[in-house]
């Protein structure tokens, strides 16, 4: 399935519905929604590949391509520093991989609930290294803004959806 196919379906899934989660038991069993990064599903089972007070970095164990990372934070869920200090480790991060020529470029990003694919609901950003030509089969690289909708740009989108009513 391309990823554009895949998008469409995991937009249209509850969090339990996902194939990656179906096929983890101790994610099934997994709180979705937990109220502490300790009671988060990485705290419990897996191992931080960077871990400090405010912050922890994960690989991704689905990863969308080799290098994804999970930059999650500590503080409370609703505590934009946590997020933010996410954010800028994995920019710094992704910056200093540039610089030491073992990727190209980087997306960003984060699905915040369950309509944008969120299926762990505890704040997290992932990391994606980028390589040129890793993306041949679109014919161009795709950013964050081409993952959905399909079109690169259309002036009727900013016309739909509840938040331009």
């Amino acid at each position: 399935m391309d990823s554009l196919s895949m998008g469409r379906m995991v937009g249209n899934m509850s969090q339990r519905e996902y194939p990656w989660v179906k096929e983890d038991k101790v994610l099934m069993e997994s709180d979705p929604n937990p109220q502490t990064f300790k009671d988060s599903i990485w705290a419990k089972n897996d191992k931080p590949i960077k871990d400090d007070p405010m912050l922890a970095v994960f690989n991704d164990k689905y990863p969308c391509k080799e290098g994804h990372r999970l930059y999650i934070t500590k503080l409370p869920k609703d505590d934009a520093q946590g997020i933010g200090n996410a954010f800028q480790q994995a920019f710094s991060d992704g910056m200093e991989m540039i610089k030491q020529g073992k990727i190209d470029g980087f997306n960003l990003g984060m699905n915040i609930g369950a309509s944008a694919g969120q299926s762990v609901f505890w704040p997290h950003v992932h990391f994606i290294p980028r390589h040129e030509g890793d993306q041949k089969e679109h014919g161009f690289p795709r950013g964050v803004r081409q993952a959905y909708p399909p079109d690169p740009y259309n002036p009727d989108n900013k016309k739909t959806g509840k938040e331009n009513k």
